[in-house]
């Protein structure tokens, strides 16, 4: 059950646009039955980008670059960590892929408590956030303070969610976000994993075929029938 849950939070991941562009992938590595990342890092590694991944000493957490599994040895509370002190994160762009315990639909954030995340990411701003989680960690809501730095997508097995889900305008009447980049990234996943085409899709969601080709267009992005992709 847990590998095939990850399995497909890794697939969505991978596919995601925000993966394919990124060449920097800052990520946990999974622990006690998390959402797997280490088939996301095997990728990471295939595909010819750096990888970063974290090591707490006392309350502060830094990301190292590995270039293998092999270089991670058992550190805070057990979890893997970089085993010697290779290339630190000095800041710049990149995706960051984060664990969490809870999540609500809004995107809010429940870790485990060290606040090594919030505190890394305020002075680290020019990351892209992306959480990975199974589906019984979301919930209706959850606690959070104004200053919690929330994933602005939240991968479950089953879908994607974003921060901007609840505002009204930031989402088309059939819950599928406007925004492109998201868009593209919902509807690639549901195709793949759900529908055989894109009539059947909007079919059984009410959404409008014309409007989602015409968006995703205006990103460079034009349906594929035989693949069943957007390409």
């Amino acid at each position: 059950m847990w590998r095939k849950a990850s399995g497909d939070i890794m697939a969505a991941a991978v596919s995601h646009p925000w993966f394919s562009e990124a060449r920097e992938i800052y990520t946990y590595v999974d622990y006690n039955r998390e959402a797997g990342t280490r088939k996301i890092i095997e990728t990471a590694f295939a595909q010819g980008k750096n990888v970063w991944v974290p090591k707490v000493t006392g309350d502060t957490m830094h990301f190292y670059r590995i270039e293998s599994l092999t270089e991670l040895r058992p550190g805070t509370c057990g979890i893997l960590e970089p085993a010697g002190d290779g290339p630190m994160d000095s800041g710049g762009a990149g995706l960051m892929l984060m664990p969490g315990v809870a999540f609500d639909e809004k995107c809010h954030r429940v870790g485990y408590g060290g606040g090594y995340y919030d505190r890394y990411l305020e002075s680290h701003p020019g990351r892209r956030k992306m959480a990975l989680a199974f589906e019984f960690q979301i919930l209706r809501s959850v606690p959070y303070e104004e200053y919690d730095i929330r994933p602005e997508i939240v991968i479950t097995e089953k879908r994607m969610i974003s921060c901007c889900e609840g505002k009204g305008d930031q989402d088309m009447p059939t819950g599928l976000p406007k925004d492109p980049v998201l868009l593209l990234s919902v509807v690639n996943t549901k195709l793949r994993d759900y529908y055989p085409a894109l009539d059947a899709m909007c079919e059984d969601m009410g959404a409008d075929r014309d409007e989602i080709i015409d968006i995703l267009r205006g990103i460079g992005y034009e349906y594929d029938e035989g693949r069943k992709q957007f390409v």
